[in-house]
């Protein structure tokens, strides 16, 4: 199996890019045969609502009209797919709680949204849901960039990239990191480098993770870099995809993992111009 999603759910918070997203959901629904649910949360102190989603009635008090704009997202749904009707939610505000409460933290579930400075981290660190988010105004992407560590569960995240973006390029990118024993390391001491008595087995251990890179890269046929950090692990990341112009990084996020821990991705989120498509390994 190429990926887990049996749910796609588009969680929606404003009218702006309404469209891209319903019609980003319905495609990968009809191609990954997955159900489609839209889930419109209305953050009042956050965003603003056109008139013709407040009541008729209340108008001038700026009252939500729920059932309008559930109407108004079935009849573009309509638009998009005219074979199958798919559940629309609607609600006010607590955007966070209604998706964990929505989710239950299900593993099967991809979640599409935009980014927002406010809820998207908070929703990365509380929900273990995958997520596609948007950033931009992006309809295809031609460079994916997937930075790895060399473990199993990065073989699985490179396989789901390549099911998903058959027709993306996919490049690598593995930052190699001196650390004997990682438990002890904290997020802020990433950037670690040897002592003058630890060079041999640096440069020792260095080679070994380089060859076992380019073994990744063989094996899936894809570009890679090879990469020995010298500031913070994020910062190097950050540093390396804006040179180089990619279009989505695609990331798994893991708390088990230092690396791969939703705080890491939060700063990449926070940082980068790309898309994003976040999920998680565990079954």
């Amino acid at each position: 199996m190429h990926h887990k999603f049996k749910r796609v759910i588009v969680l929606l918070n404003q009218e702006e890019q309404m469209d891209r997203l319903l019609k980003r959901g319905v495609e990968f629904s009809q191609q990954h045969n997955t159900t489609l649910e839209v889930l419109y949360v209305h953050e009042e102190p956050l965003f603003d609502i056109p008139d013709y989603f407040l009541s008729d009635e209340k108008i001038h008090e700026g009252q939500v009209d729920t059932q309008k704009i559930k109407k108004e997202i079935q009849k573009r749904l309509k638009e998009i797919d005219t074979t199958k009707e798919h559940a629309v939610l609607v609600y006010i505000d607590d955007t966070v709680d209604r998706v964990l409460n929505y989710t239950k933290d299900d593993n099967h579930i991809l979640i599409i949204c935009n980014y927002h400075t406010d809820i998207t981290p908070n929703l990365i660190m509380k929900s273990s849901c995958a997520y596609w988010i948007n950033k931009g105004d992006r309809d295809k992407y031609n460079n994916i960039v997937l930075p790895i560590e060399l473990k199993d569960e990065s073989r699985k995240s490179i396989t789901i990239a390549k099911h998903i973006f058959p027709k993306s390029k996919l490049h690598l990118v593995y930052d190699y990191r001196f650390l004997f024993d990682i438990l002890e390391v904290q997020e802020d001491y990433l950037n670690i480098v040897p002592t003058t008595m630890d060079y041999e087995s640096y440069e020792e251990i260095r080679d070994i993770n380089k060859k076992e890179f380019e073994d990744f890269i063989k094996e899936f046929n894809v570009e890679g870099h090879f990469m020995e950090g010298e500031g913070l692990l994020h910062e190097d990341l950050i540093e390396y995809i804006q040179k180089n112009s990619f279009d989505l990084t695609l990331f798994y996020h893991n708390v088990e993992e230092l690396f791969f821990s939703p705080a890491v991705t939060v700063k990449l989120l926070e940082a980068l111009e790309t898309d994003f498509f976040i999920h998680t390994i565990k079954d």
